[in-house]
Parts: structure tokens; sequence; C-alpha cells
């Protein structure tokens, strides 16, 4: 056998192996964190992933605070994973209960990071003045700049992605991704709504997000109570409810749950979504 051969061959077989690898790559663990309990999944596998686990875990503390109510939350988890042990990485999806948004008007300064804080800090001192946490604790995230538009802010508490990741570490995981809800949906769906405009309705617990938006860019944000029994239509302007629910939505559109997790505990929707 050549030399040149054997070389062609060692490098196939290497390939092979890292392929290999790739492909069974270790289970993620899928986490919706919302103050009702934790949605917990674990997939495996990278392009078509099977969900082998799917469980809902109470939270006994519901009245207490944000932080509190994480702690809480991350106990639970921590019992379950001791009797569900799992190899792998975490994606967390963030509820809207430990979450803050803020849409800054556009300004022709928005591209720049000090005065985007700036606006921020006020906006949020006369939208939030209630609120037991100030400002400076939350981390900001800011949607993509587009000329013209309003820039999306999210606020996520500081010392719970802090506790998020220590946990992942005390655990041997490495988190992923920490995302608020809204994200996760708006990535899956962002093909669809990137050259049209409309409301998007997100349904957490006792909330509704209502997000308008135009070609693909956030107009307006707002959120407001939500009770099923209470509320048996949706509004007749809203394009995309998510997760689908059994409410009519005049002139709407539900966003599909694949089979997988039809029928399953609305929860479940958004710890796989945009996995599925």
């Amino acid at each position: 056998m050549s030399r040149l051969r054997a070389s062609l061959l060692t490098h196939l077989a290497r390939s092979i192996r890292t392929l290999r690898a790739k492909l069974s790559r270790p289970e993620r663990l899928l986490i919706y964190l919302s103050r009702g309990g934790l949605a917990v999944c674990v997939a495996k596998g990278r392009f078509r992933p099977v969900v082998r686990i799917k469980a809902i875990l109470p939270i006994a503390t519901r009245d207490c605070d944000d932080t509190d109510g994480a702690t809480a939350a991350l106990d639970a988890l921590t019992e379950w994973l001791k009797v569900h042990p799992v190899q792998g990485v975490i994606e967390w999806v963030i509820g809207i209960d430990y979450v803050r948004y803020l849409l800054l008007p556009w300004d022709e300064r928005l591209s720049s990071s000090p005065f985007c804080l700036a606006l921020a800090a006020a906006l949020f001192a006369q939208q939030f003045s209630g609120s037991d946490v100030s400002f400076s604790a939350y981390q900001l995230r800011f949607a993509r700049l587009a000329f013209g538009r309003p820039r999306l802010t999210v606020l996520i508490s500081s010392e719970l992605l802090s506790e998020l990741n220590e946990f992942a570490s005390r655990h041997r995981y490495r988190s992923r991704r920490i995302t608020p809800a809204l994200s996760v949906v708006w990535d899956s769906l962002f093909a669809r709504v990137k050259n049209g405009a409309g409301v998007l309705a997100l349904v957490e617990g006792q909330r509704l997000l209502r997000v308008s938006y135009d070609r693909g860019q956030f107009t307006s944000v707002s959120v407001q109570p939500f009770c099923e029994e209470q509320t048996p239509v949706i509004p007749s302007d809203i394009t995309y409810l998510f997760p689908p629910r059994n409410i009519a939505v005049p002139g709407g559109e539900n966003l599909p749950l694949q089979d997988p997790i039809s029928g399953d505990d609305a929860r479940f929707a958004y710890a796989l979504c945009g996995v599925l």
C-alpha cells in the first residue's frame, strides 16, 4: 500500500470517528423556568433529536419573590437529577416571571451602548417604579438595531444568571444558553414574520405577552393579565399564538406544536421550542 493511500485512509478514518462523535453527542437537558414550576426535558441527537424524558417539577413556594422562587426550582431540579442522572449540557428558557422588557424608541444614538443604557435606565424608572429590584441588578440584552425602528431590550436578573451558571457548574454541566422565552419563540418563527406585519402573543401562566412586529422588527411590547377561564377568545388582531391552546383566535393562526409534545403541558412547548 502506497504511503499516500495509507495517509488518505487514515484521514478518512479520523473524519469518520469525528463525525460519529458529533452525532452521538451527550444528551441535552432542556429546561423552562417559570414561577409555577420547571418543565424539564431530556433530548438526545442532533439532527433528529428524540425526547427521552419529560417532567413538570412543581415549586412549593409559588408566592415567593423571583430569587427565592428560582432557588426553590433549582432545589427541586437537584432532587430530580438524583433519580434521573443526565450527562450533557443545559439549555435554559426563562419565563416572563423572571424577565423585564423595554422598547427603546428610535433615536440615531441607539448604536451607542452608553446611550442605550441611559435610556433604558430612564424607561425602567418610569415603567417599573414600584419594583423592589433596582435597574443595576439586571443584565441587559439588546435586540439587533434597525434604522428607524425601536430597539427591544431584555432585562434578566444578574443574580439569576449567576445562580443558573453556578448550578450547572456544581452539577458538572455547561449552560449552553440562557434565553428568554420570547427570544426562543421569535427565533423559531422568524422565517414567517421577517417579511410581514402582525402580532405575536405568548401565553405564560396568567400573563399574555403581546409583541407587535413589522418586517422582522419589534414595534411594541406589552404584558397583560390572562386567565383561560375568563378569556375564552383571544383578541382578533393576534396573528400568531404560542403555545397553541383550545381558545378561539379569530383571524389568527396557532403556531404548530410537533407531534411529540402535542397534548402535553403547555410549558413543554417552551422547553422544546426550536429543538424538535
